[in-house]
């Protein structure tokens, strides 16, 4: 029973380590060395524009499909609702369409390991993005992925590097590219550890076995096709929101147990897009986004195997 048990608990591991590359669109920490197995974060509301607030839910839970000797296939659901409050909707015209979007997405990751130190892996990113205003068309389904190499380095005074290169089909600002992909995470000793990349970067400080510390900069990125010709000052045109934001804050996180904790997290926009586009991607309304307070965000997580993750020995 405990051989099974260890034998669960390291799969798992590897699951959750392996979908710090899994991204539906650019929404925050894609790309971090201690995923939790589930949470549920809620961002306050933040007014970025004159009479304009947003504020956003997301869930995470993540699970393993299949698990061999050299293939694995890891596998994370999540659900986010972006949620836009116009104030002023009598010189803005209707806003209905542009208020509340959702965001339903599964990410899945194929794994081939060609010796302890090198694996090729690949992700898997189908999304449906909908305000569910006129129903759902095609428009509203799309995918993301990637495929990259990963390098193991062993420090010799116990840690490790993982250096990881390729090319992505991301969207980025409303746009979906080809994306170089270059990604260095590390875990230096038993209090610090970091990531460096896209869509976000952190050093991370385990002070106490139930508090740390994060310095964190990330990309949040959200691109939605609108179901309805929007009515936005008068602009049949519009078919699409953009919005985008580059911001740096700390997190910091306490465990109540060895796998349950509370996450409290301020960030401050330092550069953001909010913008209306036609079909063919040009624009047509342009907001010049001014945020005037920091976001504050508040959340709970699972992590069964947290331990193992923050260890100077690699899974």
């Amino acid at each position: 029973m405990i051989v099974r048990l260890r034998c669960f608990i390291t799969t798992l591991c590897l699951a959750i380590m392996s979908l710090q590359w899994a991204n539906a669109q650019v929404t925050g920490e894609v790309n971090v060395m201690d995923n939790d197995f589930f949470y549920i974060q809620y961002l306050q509301q933040n007014e970025f524009l004159e009479g304009v607030k947003y504020q956003k839910g997301t869930a995470r839970f993540s699970f393993p499909m299949l698990r061999r000797e050299k293939f694995s296939v890891f596998s994370s659901l999540g659900f986010d609702s972006h949620d836009f409050n116009f104030e002023d909707t009598q010189t803005l015209g209707s806003t209905n369409d542009l208020e509340r979007f959702y965001n339903a997405n599964i990410s899945t990751v194929l794994q081939y390991k060609l010796s302890d130190k090198w694996s090729i892996n690949a992700v898997l990113s189908p999304f449906l993005i909908s305000n569910f205003e006129g129903g759902i068309s095609s428009d509203n389904f799309n995918f993301n992925g990637n495929a990259f190499v990963e390098r193991t380095f062993i420090r010799k005074n116990g840690g490790y590097y993982l250096l990881g290169f390729g090319i992505g089909y991301m969207t980025l600002n409303g746009t979906t590219q080809v994306t170089p992909i270059t990604q260095l995470k590390a875990r230096l000793n038993e209090k610090w550890s970091f990531v460096l990349g896209l869509p976000n970067a952190y050093l991370k400080w385990d002070f106490h076995e139930k508090n740390s510390l994060k310095l964190l900069g990330d990309l949040n990125d959200f691109t939605a096709k609108l179901n309805t010709d929007s009515g936005l000052l008068n602009d049949g045109a519009t078919e699409e929101l953009v919005f985008t934001t580059i911001s740096g804050g700390i997190e910091y996180n306490f465990w109540f147990t060895d796998s349950f904790g509370l996450m409290v997290k301020g960030t401050y926009p330092v550069w953001g897009n909010y913008e209306l586009r036609d079909g063919d991607g040009n624009m047509t309304v342009d907001f010049d986004a001014d945020f005037n307070q920091p976001f504050f965000s508040l959340g709970i997580k699972f992590n069964p195997i947290r331990k193992l993750q923050n260890s100077l020995r690699k899974p």
